[in-house]
């Protein structure tokens, strides 16, 4: 399945044009990421850079002291970033997204909203390092299926040693609570890389 996904994830890059493609894991976890940048596609826009994304999170419940067995968390995305003016090398970006997964016997669904920050240190390297992170929230009322809320933080440190191809370390949490119970549905440090094109 998951030699599938990765596949299918390169195919659509060289299709679409692809703006970044992540993956991520550890010793446990597989997450996959692609963002289409759609102004790469014919509709660029003065607002920004406009992302359409997919994410597939293979989490393992050794990552999760509250739910055993979690189905893969599947993701689409939409997010509009920019730089930040007077503060050089800031990014941030302002997002949705849909989440769906099934752990426990439970179907879980969300659509949090949420920021994303991204700042290229002001190093004197012979490569530039970013530090990153995100937040995304969705309330009760943003949650279906036997969801109750969804909250996802994370934070990252890159490096990026040759041109559009950076190595990260992070630290992600996610919470996919239930109507009668807490759960957290992944909270590990990862590493992975990333290709921007």
């Amino acid at each position: 399945m998951l030699k599938k996904l990765l596949l299918s994830a390169l195919i659509a890059n060289s299709a679409f044009a692809a703006h970044q493609i992540e993956l991520n894991i550890n010793d446990k976890d597989v997450e996959g990421q692609i963002r289409l940048d759609m102004g790469r596609m014919g509709n660029a826009t003065e607002w920004g850079t406009t992302f359409v994304g997919a994410r597939f999170l293979n989490g393992d419940n050794n990552n999760s002291e509250t739910i055993n067995n979690p189905d893969p968390l599947m993701e689409v995305s939409f997010m509009v970033q920019r730089p930040v003016r007077g503060v050089p090398g800031l990014k941030l970006g302002l997002g949705v997204k849909g989440e769906y997964t099934k752990f426990d016997g439970h179907s879980y669904a969300a659509i949090p909203l949420g920021a994303e920050a991204e700042l290229q240190l002001p190093l004197n390297t012979p490569f530039p390092f970013y530090v990153g992170g995100a937040l995304y929230y969705a309330p009760s009322v943003l949650s279906f299926k036997d969801g109750d809320a969804y909250m996802e933080t994370r934070l990252h440190l890159d490096v990026e040693p040759i041109d559009h191809g950076r190595i990260e370390v992070g630290y992600r949490k996610i919470d996919t609570d239930l109507d009668n119970r807490n759960v957290t549905y992944n909270d590990s440090w990862y590493f992975g890389f990333r290709l921007d094109f």
